[in-house]
């Protein structure tokens, strides 16, 4: 845990900064006043990171302030009245800290008692009236003796896979500024990655912690459907939002989850399997030897080789999800969207987004219709395509899709298996990236992230280093429920996982460059290279080679060929881009 560092003194400094807050307070007392910015956030500054932090100092109730100080904490005379005022009524005093003092923030979708929850909206914050109660998750957390640096920014409703929104603009990456920080947790990563927070809280729906994660180089953790409250969080969409928590250390991750899941302590045993989806990192444009075999390397010796499998997840998918093909069926005819070429990967992705886009709808279609808030225009189209006419009868299908995926991905996983998948289809995309190109990015991405989503299983983002300074990670899943296990599995994994990351640096650049097949994000010369979805392979088997043979996509006949593609444009935006 974090050790705690001797109180200093120091005045207040508000640096020239990009302030990206949700929160905006004013105060009474003239000390505050003088100082009151923004809530901290992303801020470029000249002085070398790792002699300075950036502190938000609002704790829970007041919207911060921008302060730049040496590791440590700030005492200032006349302050403390303000903060004891403004804390949760339900802190109280701790009792015997399980979180070592650690200090963490939360998105601006939790509900603090007698603060507006911002949403990542101006508008939305201006429409509503402060929460009466603090959110389950963010109270557990204070009563497990963790700080509260207040609230962290987030894109507009969790609409978003880039880190920007209308008001506060695109937040900085700390690990690699000219890219993305990613979304809709922009800000909690942000705050992990640059050393201000020891730990963070967010929402991920269809990916608002794990892609942030991924763009940050940080561990990002994305709790089985409904094992963490979700008490006194605006809902996105119930029937897939889920608490998810980012770290730098995989010990602090875990902690912070057994706070969360509320569960009794239970003794878990080590991964029976390894299981590498191939066809899966067919879809990233890194090179599978500088992810999943890195990780396979390590479990083979920490844990065995043997237990180390390669397998066709879409394919073990597509047959025994019979709804699916059904759904694409049915959205080709509706949407007039052709899904003739789709792998299993793009039909969870569209069924997906059908259920978010229903639900948001849903939860949110009156106060969209009253305000009329002026959007970003990424969240604008997705906003749009939310509010349009309802398919009932689409949506009826693409839940049964939902709990397809879950019952087949909880069978494949029932002994203790763990799935290693890519986080993302690429490196974080350049920040000059527009139009298409992030719309062929978020296409791919949403199809990766759509298995751990549908199948409502945990996941973790594990980094593995940078490529050329950019973040690059990997994930792994398992079973529905099997959240401590997969956390104390990567505990087990990462000390090795580290070590061949370590070897693969001291390496020559030439010998690093023939390992690395990646590019800064995906543009239209890797479009034509679209996964291709391979053929059966009996999960008990193992070899990479039986895991690539044969081309079957989801409407092929028993012994067909695929036709031959000519160019592969990203599908229609009408669904996935919602």
């Amino acid at each position: 845990m974090p050790e705690k560092v001797e109180t200093q003194e120091l005045p207040f400094v508000v640096p020239p900064c990009n302030p990206c807050s949700s929160l905006r307070t004013r105060f009474a007392n003239p000390l505050l006043e003088k100082y009151q910015a923004l809530d901290w956030q992303a801020i470029s500054f000249d002085i070398p990171r790792e002699k300075l932090i950036i502190l938000g100092l609002s704790v829970v109730g007041i919207a911060g302030l921008y302060v730049l100080v040496r590791r440590g904490n700030l005492t200032l005379p006349g302050l403390s009245p303000y903060l004891k005022a403004r804390n949760p009524k339900d802190a109280g005093t701790p009792t015997p800290s399980k979180l070592g003092h650690c200090k963490f923030g939360f998105q601006d979708i939790f509900d603090v008692e007698s603060v507006i929850t911002g949403f990542g909206s101006y508008d939305w914050e201006q429409t509503h009236t402060a929460a009466t109660q603090t959110a389950v998750a963010v109270d557990l957390l204070l009563k497990a003796g963790a700080v509260s640096t207040g609230k962290q920014t987030m894109d507009e409703f969790g609409l978003s896979m880039f880190g920007r929104n209308k008001r506060d603009g695109t937040t900085d990456n700390p690990v690699a500024p000219k890219h993305f920080s990613g979304g809709a947790a922009c800000g909690s990563a942000v705050a992990v990655a640059s050393n201000a927070v020891d730990f963070a809280i967010a929402v991920d729906t269809i990916g608002g912690v794990r892609v942030p994660a991924a763009f940050c180089g940080i561990f990002g953790y994305r709790a089985s459907h409904g094992v963490i409250s979700t008490v006194g969080i605006i809902p996105v969409s119930p029937s897939l939002d889920v608490v998810g928590v980012l770290s730098r250390d995989p010990y602090v991750l875990h902690h912070v989850v057994k706070v969360l899941l509320q569960q009794p302590e239970l003794e878990w045993g080590s991964p029976t399997s390894l299981l590498v989806a191939d066809d899966c990192f067919g879809l990233s444009t890194i090179s599978s030897v500088r992810t999943a075999d890195l990780l396979a390397r390590a479990v083979s010796e920490t844990l065995g080789r043997s237990l180390v499998r390669h397998v066709n997840l879409g394919t073990h998918l597509a047959s025994n999800i019979p709804t699916l093909r059904n759904f694409l069926m049915e959205e080709e005819r509706l949407l007039k969207q052709d899904t003739s070429r789709y792998t299993t990967y793009d039909g969870l992705r569209d069924a997906m987004l059908l259920i978010l886009r229903g639900e948001f709808k849903e939860k949110h279609r009156k106060w969209f219709k009253e305000v009329d808030p002026e959007l970003s225009p990424d969240v604008d189209v997705r906003v749009r395509f939310a509010m349009s006419p309802h398919l009932d009868g689409l949506h009826r299908m693409a839940l049964k899709v939902k709990d397809e995926t879950r019952a087949v991905m909880n069978e494949l996983l029932l002994t203790d298996a763990l799935l290693v998948i890519p986080s993302t289809p690429s490196l974080p995309p350049n920040r000059a990236a527009r139009g298409k190109e992030l719309e062929i990015f978020e296409s791919r991405a949403l199809s990766i992230l759509s298995i751990a989503t549908m199948a409502g299983c945990c996941q973790v983002t594990i980094p593995l280093g940078t490529v050329r300074g950019i973040p690059i990670s990997v994930s792994l899943l398992a079973r529905y429920g099997a959240d401590i296990f997969l956390l104390e599995s990567l505990i087990k994994l990462n000390p090795k996982l580290q070590l061949e990351v370590d070897i693969l640096k001291q390496k020559k650049p030439s010998m690093k460059d023939d390992h690395i097949v990646a590019r800064n994000s995906v543009n239209e010369r890797d479009v034509p290279t679209k996964p291709k979805p391979v053929g059966q392979v009996s999960l008990e088997q193992g070899s990479r080679e039986e895991a690539n043979k044969g081309n079957t996509y989801l409407d092929d006949k028993e012994n067909s060929q695929p036709k031959e593609k000519k160019q592969d444009v990203p599908e229609s935006p009408r669904v996935y881009r919602m």
